[in-house]
């Protein structure tokens, strides 16, 4: 009987230790790090947050082709001695089995600067990290098309990973076009 119940405990200790989900993240910025690396020159780096009204989120959900998953968003505006500099969202978007975060920086015109990962949980598929792959994105705005493995190239053993990001990519651009009042 004692070893029935070593072996059902031990059975119920390594189910509860693999449903937990990876004990490991990859951390390349932290949120504020990610900021000073956007906004070098800053004088300031405001958190605004940005609740889009029913008629902006009826035309967010016409560009993404979805509904917005959250009812608001934090934007980081970056401000300088001449102005706004840039903004950037910071988000989430599930690769495979574990959400990716990363930021995206656009300019004025929402298009994109820059885009980074900040924390990425999956044991492989971190090609999206790449230099190659992430500039794909910069100069392309809301009313851009960022298909994987048409506009953008899919990174091989990254495929979810790579529609992940562009679907982040493309809905923050789409909400700094939104907070802005361009069309895009």
């Amino acid at each position: 009987m004692r070893l029935v119940g070593r072996t059902v405990g031990l059975l119920v200790a390594t189910i509860a230790l693999l449903s937990a989900g990876p004990a490991w993240a990859y951390v390349y910025f932290t949120p504020d790090a990610l900021m000073a690396s956007f906004f070098p020159g800053a004088t300031s780096v405001d958190a605004v947050t940005y609740t889009p009204d029913a008629a902006a989120r009826a035309q967010i959900a016409g560009l993404l082709g979805y509904e917005l998953p959250r009812a608001d968003y934090t934007l980081q505006v970056g401000r300088g001695a001449a102005g706004v500099l840039g903004y950037a969202v910071l988000d989430q978007q599930v690769g495979q089995h574990e959400p990716i975060d990363f930021g995206v920086m656009v300019d004025g015109a929402a298009k994109v600067q820059r885009v980074e990962v900040l924390v990425y949980r999956e044991a492989y598929g971190d090609g999206v990290r790449g230099e190659a792959f992430r500039k794909q994105f910069i100069g392309l705005g809301p009313r851009s098309a960022m298909r994987p493995a048409k506009e953008i190239r899919v990174v091989s053993g990254a495929t979810i990973s790579t529609r992940s990001m562009a679907v982040g990519v493309k809905r923050a651009t789409v909400i700094v076009a939104a907070y802005l009042g361009i069309a895009g």
